[in-house]
């Protein structure tokens, strides 16, 4: 993955740096590009030196669940988490208010589900915090709260005028469910970096030969996944497995070049969309699904 660091927001002179990211980075600290950027400006403009303890990573925040223009990353936001292939990030002082954990205005941002409203500690009182139980779900093109399955929308905005289920107080720390999900996802990130490095080098962690390379899928840009029920259909006929296809086939009708599909799994991170084999991102379900697939062959069964 290629991405640009630039310093541009300073006293000193202005730089742009184009920096491709070695796999085993992609699951490290962002912190790591941020010291590489200033060892490198420092050397280029030693009249000027940055302070790395002084400075965040910063980058475009899409997002319509956070209602906020960028993102200030720290030392916990890791590459393949937050960049995408291509993308401008940006060395900036933090607003005092961000470091400390609150918005521009000063106040906090509630991490609930479909709350996200700014509040300060006067105002939280209890019954404040209108607020979802669940995490939302996407499927297909249709999106919908995980605590109340029975209202299904197919915009976001539709989505987020979904009244919570909860009332309560402000939270400024993600709840529980979030937390260990993305725990999961960066578990299941770290295992498939150490499985692709282990194929390129040919060698295992413990230094014996590894099995020949093969392809990884990034599966493990999600969670694990449910196991899957078999679909039930007419004779002759299957569901394709492929990321991005998963059509319903004639099974004789099959052949070489038919399947248009993403060679790797989606990656879900705030809001965000990716396809990780194209380095795409969207943030409607509609146009993410709209992606064109990168590889195309024969339909695969759903076994």
């Amino acid at each position: 993955m290629k991405v640009f660091l630039i310093y541009d927001q300073g006293p000193g002179p202005n730089h742009k740096l184009a920096i491709t990211l070695p796999s085993k980075w992609l699951d490290q600290s962002s912190d790591k590009l941020k010291e590489l950027f200033v060892e490198k400006y420092n050397a280029k403009f030693p009249d000027s030196p940055l302070d790395d303890e002084e400075l965040v990573l910063s980058i475009k925040d899409e997002s319509p669940f956070t209602n906020r223009t960028v993102k200030y990353l720290t030392s916990s936001d890791t590459p393949a988490a937050c960049f995408t292939a291509g993308m401008d990030v940006r060395l900036v002082t933090p607003p005092k208010a961000t470091a400390s954990g609150t918005t521009e205005s000063g106040k906090l941002r509630c991490k609930n589900f479909g709350c996200q409203r700014e509040f300060t500690d006067e105002e939280n009182g209890e019954g404040s915090c209108r607020h979802h139980a669940e995490p939302p779900v996407f499927h297909d093109t249709r999106k919908w709260w995980g605590c109340c399955s029975d209202i299904k929308v197919l915009e976001f905005d539709e989505l987020l005028a979904i009244p919570g289920c909860q009332v309560g107080r402000h939270s400024k720390e993600p709840p529980a469910i979030e937390v260990a999900r993305q725990l999961a996802i960066a578990k299941a990130n770290a295992e498939a970096l150490e499985r692709f490095d282990r194929n390129q080098t040919g060698v295992n962690a413990d230094g014996s030969a590894a099995p020949p390379k093969q392809n990884v899928a990034a599966a493990a840009a999600a969670p694990p996944p449910k196991p899957k029920v078999k679909p039930n259909l007419p004779e002759g006929w299957a569901r394709c497995k492929h990321y991005g296809c998963q059509v319903d086939y004639k099974i004789a009708e099959n052949a070489e070049g038919v399947c248009v599909y993403h060679s790797e799994a989606p990656l879900f991170h705030e809001g965000a969309k990716k396809w990780v084999c194209c380095g795409c991102t969207k943030y409607d379900f509609d146009d993410f699904i709209a992606i064109p697939g990168c590889a195309r062959g024969r339909h695969e069964p759903v076994e």
